[in-house]
């Protein structure tokens, strides 16, 4: 009675419904594969396996219907008819089966490719793809069947057909295993058609070299181990590509999570694949194994039931192969994202609470570094990136000479002017006649002047305010130097003095750790301090944003929108540059005052992490910027 239930309860209606949800499901990726996936160059081959794959697996799940299934529900297990289709439909399920597993192979070997080459085409390709993308808009209207399509790319559909080739003629042995025979049923008292097992499958030579040895090659163990290799293969490959990727471009947070998450579905579908793949054909070898080897004995209803067993899980696995290759990845994905979703919500509440004690630190080192620079934090940044990175100092170098106005210094004064465009310093000589003619238009004194200081000079002419153009914003002070006299005559000035007072240059200088020589005349470029200003000021509103509680994806664009500024400008920072920036940082804050060690390693944690989002933020905004500044992004 347990075995009658058993039988009918798992080769009845678990195999039934097995039967139905696989052919549905099967049929589904059928359609799912749409034709336009012809128009692809590597996914044509795929879609090809895929198809292979649905249609023998759905041969397999109405063989094995027919084969026990069918007998099952019907509780007719005696039947002429079934008895007389029951050989060729074994035979067809062991081709269905090896045709089945070998198309996991190829579809395998296609994933691998893939993944190792995937701009890999040959020029009959390209040509296929060239006159399939003139014709595709007239093929969509006309509706082409499959047949037409099959004609057009019959050299893709040349591997499917040779493995089912092949699946049939190392299968063919299978059609002799079973064999009928007309004998006399006594309950019955009619002669009927009974099963017979043949001679070839009792042999124990072709139990051992066939059944075993050879399947165990084409059907079990070497798939196995073949697909575990390949799949191991291609992981490696995906993480390797997505780790190459990240350290050549500069990618924002949605592309990283986009690569992230399609390393991460392509990992989980192989490892579905593999595991799902050995957990569900592995007992029958097991089987054949037991077969060969201990016989049946006083086991043979355990043996049955483990038959019984082992072919609805291979029933199984043919039901669920293209829902895990076509279903699988989107579901995935819609799983992996959640919980991306949610890991970061987690992460923004974790930095949430730890931001308030790290703003704060950020906040008071930052003054700290103020006090003790003398408000020269900037400069000596900017400094520090210069000097180590010499070829950054040509933007500062590059002082165009533009027409001035007359000023009167006496007779022994030049001309100095500070370009409202450039905040270049340009020196004109003498003023002499018709000075007024090449003059531009009216010039005023700046709003609040700063008291003219006299020089030590020998011609005694004071230090005096330069003159702007009506209208422009104001800029530095000028300091304004007599020109160098030679030979009893006043020439061109050679110096070029600096756009800022004597205490400000000498508390730059004080700041600055190390002077080397030549860098002096870097100190007498007015841009040079606005840009020192600039960065510092900018580092302050920074730290202001975060003690307002802003928003972090506000902070973020504001920073990725100076960086592409800065990209627009052509102005590029090496890694050297952003290294040493950095250093230079976390070099000004450790000569802080702390209260004590702990707060000492805490400021500087907190400086080093605030700085790396600054770096990597503004190369996201250069790097977005030369996206959409590049032409090949237009179409």
């Amino acid at each position: 009675m347990a075995e009658w239930l058993f039988n009918q309860i798992l080769n009845g209606f678990l195999t039934s419904a097995c039967v139905i949800f696989g052919s549905v499901g099967n049929i589904h990726s059928i359609k799912s594969v749409h034709f336009a996936n012809f128009d692809k160059n590597r996914g044509v081959v795929l879609a090809v396996s895929i198809l292979a794959l649905a249609i023998w697996d759905t041969i397999l799940l109405w063989c094995a219907f027919f084969y026990y299934g069918l007998k099952s529900l019907t509780q007719a297990p005696r039947g002429d008819l079934f008895n007389l289709l029951t050989p060729y439909f074994h035979a067809f399920s062991q081709i269905a089966n090896t045709a089945s597993i070998w198309c996991v192979v190829s579809i395998t070997i296609q994933r691998y490719m893939a993944t190792r080459d995937p701009f890999r085409t040959s020029r009959s390709n390209r040509v296929l793809l060239h006159n399939s993308f003139h014709n595709s808009i007239d093929r969509r209207k006309t509706s082409m069947n499959f047949l037409v399509y099959c004609a057009i790319y019959r050299r893709h559909f040349r591997p499917p057909v040779i493995l089912s080739i092949v699946a049939i003629l190392v299968n063919i042995p299978a059609f002799f295993e079973i064999v009928t025979r007309i004998c006399y049923r006594m309950d019955e008292n009619r002669h009927g058609y009974g099963l017979y097992i043949s001679a070839l499958r009792l042999n124990e030579y072709y139990k051992l070299w066939y059944k075993v040895v050879f399947r165990m090659l084409i059907t079990s163990c070497g798939p196995n181990i073949f697909i575990l290799l390949l799949t191991v293969l291609t992981v490696l490959l995906l993480k390797g590509s997505n780790r190459s990727r990240r350290q050549l471009f500069q990618m924002s947070e949605t592309m990283i999570d986009k690569y992230t998450t399609k390393e991460t579905m392509q990992t989980m579908i192989s490892l579905m694949l593999v595991i799902k793949f050995l957990l569900f054909r592995s007992l029958s070898f097991m089987l054949d194994i037991w077969e060969v080897t201990v016989g049946f004995g006083d086991k043979l209803h355990i043996y049955i039931y483990l038959v019984d067993i082992s072919n609805f899980l291979v029933l199984l696995n043919s039901a669920t192969n293209c829902l895990i290759f076509l279903r699988g990845s989107t579901w995935l994905q819609q799983k992996i994202v959640e919980r991306t979703s949610m890991k970061r919500k987690r992460q923004l509440c974790i930095d949430r609470i730890n931001s308030i004690k790290r703003v704060n630190l950020l906040f008071k080192s930052y003054h700290s570094a103020l006090y003790m620079t003398n408000r020269q934090l900037g400069v000596r940044l900017l400094y520090s990136m210069l000097i180590k990175n010499p070829q950054m100092m040509t933007m500062f170098n590059q002082l165009p000479r533009i027409p001035t106005p007359k000023l009167s210094c006496g007779s022994s004064c030049g001309s100095l002017h500070l370009s409202c465009a450039t905040d270049s310093i340009v020196s004109d000589g003498p003023s002499g006649e018709g000075d007024e003619e090449k003059s531009p238009a009216p010039y005023r004194k700046l709003s609040t002047p700063t008291p003219a200081r006299k020089s030590s000079g020998s011609d005694g002419c004071p230090y005096k305010s330069i003159m702007m153009q009506a209208g422009s914003s104001p800029s530095l002070q000028v300091l304004k130097l007599p020109p160098v006299k030679k030979n009893g005559v006043f020439g061109n000035a050679e110096f070029v003095a600096t756009a800022m007072s004597v205490n400000r240059a000498a508390e730059i200088v004080s700041v600055l750790p190390r002077i080397k020589k030549g860098s002096r005349d870097m100190l007498a470029n007015p841009k040079f301090h606005e840009v020192g200003d600039r960065i510092m000021n900018f580092i302050g509103e920074l730290i202001e944003l975060m003690r307002k509680n802003t928003s972090d994806q506000y902070i973020i664009m504001k920073i990725r929108k100076v960086g592409a500024i800065h990209h627009q400008l052509g102005i590029v920072f090496s890694s050297g540059a952003w290294k040493e920036f950095k250093s230079a940082m976390l070099c000004i804050i450790s000569e802080c005052e702390f209260a004590n060690d702990m707060e000492k390693a805490q400021t500087l944690e907190a400086w080093s992490s605030f700085i790396s989002v600054i770096i990597r933020e503004m190369k996201m905004g250069m790097w977005g910027s030369s996206l959409e500044r590049s032409p090949l992004l237009k179409i």
